[in-house]
């Protein structure tokens, strides 16, 4: 039987973790829209846009915010850290080692390979501090919170539903961005890779692995749709200072709101 009024699902704890997840994915898209489609920053770039971008939309809101109230469903005992995606740290470090494996395979099989390296890897720094926030809003909460109300029913099904909800979520994030990634045929193209990283983190349940394979399939969409690759062909500090700072704000944030946590 998979209706009842007494399952799982209906608690109200994952009823108020959904609306929780979805009330933050919405800000953080309207933060997105805001700072950085509004003003087609990727097509435009200037230095004070990009940081007021990455900071606000998505280290603020994105991982902070987010991990903060991921910390709550913790303490409430809706999720486990390892649930989430927080392992220890030999797993996570097995499967960062498969994430840049398949990542490089990528750029072979999207033929980027012919690319100055500099280009690639200021690719990579651009995209990083996105995909820390798409990984954390769309799968960690976006997902999870999917999974959780439809476990009771059947747990392929909330399976298939985590992966459905996690892509969709994910490609219509991207209204908030600049042309063309906000325009619609782009966005059905978003889907594959969507499903392709939903695949990946319910496989390996694991964040940093995630983001970092995730994060490969950005730069090929990104430097495939830059007007002006030469852009990227010298080095860009402040991309690199945003990417460490994203970084670090994931880290600590980890740290402090969710490890933190475990060992209490």
């Amino acid at each position: 039987m998979l209706w009842s009024k007494d399952m799982d699902y209906l608690n109200p704890k994952i009823k108020t973790t959904l609306l929780g997840s979805v009330i933050l994915y919405l800000a953080w898209t309207l933060a997105t829209y805001l700072l950085e489609g509004r003003i087609n920053l990727l097509q435009a770039p200037t230095i004070t846009g990009r940081y007021l971008y990455v900071l606000a939309a998505n280290v603020v809101i994105g991982i902070v915010i987010v991990l903060w109230f991921l910390r709550q469903r913790l303490t409430s005992r809706i999720w486990t850290a390892e649930q989430t995606g927080f392992q220890p740290f030999r797993r996570t470090l097995i499967t960062i080692g498969i994430a840049l494996v398949l990542g490089f395979a990528d750029l072979l099989l999207a033929r980027l390979n012919h690319l100055p390296l500099l280009v690639i890897l200021n690719g990579y720094a651009q995209v990083l501090p996105t995909s820390i926030a798409e990984i954390l809003v769309c799968w960690v909460l976006i997902e999870n919170s999917f999974e959780s109300l439809l476990k009771p029913v059947n747990r392929w099904l909330a399976l298939l539903a985590g992966i459905i909800t996690a892509t969709l979520f994910f490609s219509a994030y991207h209204l908030g961005h600049s042309a063309p990634f906000n325009q619609l045929p782009l966005m059905l193209i978003l889907l594959m890779p969507g499903v392709i990283t939903s695949l990946f983190y319910l496989i390996t349940r694991e964040i940093y692995a995630t983001l970092l394979f995730h994060n490969f399939q950005g730069i090929i969409g990104v430097i495939g749709n830059l007007k002006n690759q030469e852009l990227l062909n010298r080095p860009l500090y402040p991309l690199y200072l945003l990417m460490i700072l994203s970084i670090a704000a994931l880290i600590l944030a980890d740290i402090w709101l969710i490890r933190r946590k475990e060992r209490k």
